[in-house]
């Protein structure tokens, strides 16, 4: 995320469609920062386990949701007529699901497991935003080139990461509880496809125009 954050230093892209974008790039580097202070330091700094500040997966927890909801509204702004109901109930939607399965079924500050429930739904759901965002290029009658298109590199950028994603969300506590050191390798696919999400903002974040 020190990619994206560094370009975003220099102010080029200010399209309004992009705040949401900002938005998420500080708050990621944010929570990704006290995500990997944790994980390098917690020992040094007196936790054990069990303690609360021995894990960090409520930071993951926290970074889902503001992914899911922030990406929502950068959909919505870039105003495309097409499944506009259903992208502004998305969110509402999601904010919903979390209540209910972090009240009922979950922890939300589970110190032991990530919460692929909600790790999973939230990458599902945004990629129903990129294939509606494809979609609705293929049947606009606008002869623009796609990489013209307001947001292209962004959404192409996205939908690298959750579609490689969504399956290692999903299955992550199993491959944990079954297999841990594959369930580590696998993780680096996911990093792999995050840093691809960084440069393509970054890219999208240093143009002059609002493409």
């Amino acid at each position: 995320m020190l990619i994206p954050f560094f370009v975003l230093l220099k102010g080029r892209n200010k399209a309004a469609y992009l705040k949401p974008v900002r938005i998420y790039v500080i708050l990621a580097l944010i929570i990704n920062i006290g995500a990997i202070s944790i994980q390098k330091f917690k020992i040094t700094w007196g936790f054990e386990w069990g303690d609360f500040f021995y894990s960090n997966n409520f930071l993951y927890n926290i970074h889902s949701v503001a992914k899911l909801l922030l990406f929502s509204w950068f959909f919505i702004l870039l105003d495309q007529r097409f499944m506009q109901k259903i992208k502004l109930l998305i969110p509402f939607g999601f904010i919903l699901f979390v209540i209910i399965n972090f009240s009922f079924y979950e922890n939300f500050f589970n110190r032991y497991n990530l919460s692929s429930r909600l790790l999973a739904t939230e990458a599902a759901l945004l990629l129903f935003y990129c294939l509606q965002y494809y979609i609705f290029l293929m049947i606009d009658d606008k002869e623009t080139a796609l990489t013209k298109q307001r947001g292209f590199l962004i959404v192409t950028g996205l939908t690298f990461y959750v579609a490689a994603s969504f399956f290692i969300f999903l299955f992550y506590d199993y491959l944990v509880a079954h297999d841990e050191a594959f369930s580590i390798d696998i993780w680096d696919v996911h990093n792999v496809v995050y840093i691809i999400l960084c440069i393509c903002i970054a890219i999208t974040l240093n143009k002059k125009d609002a493409g």
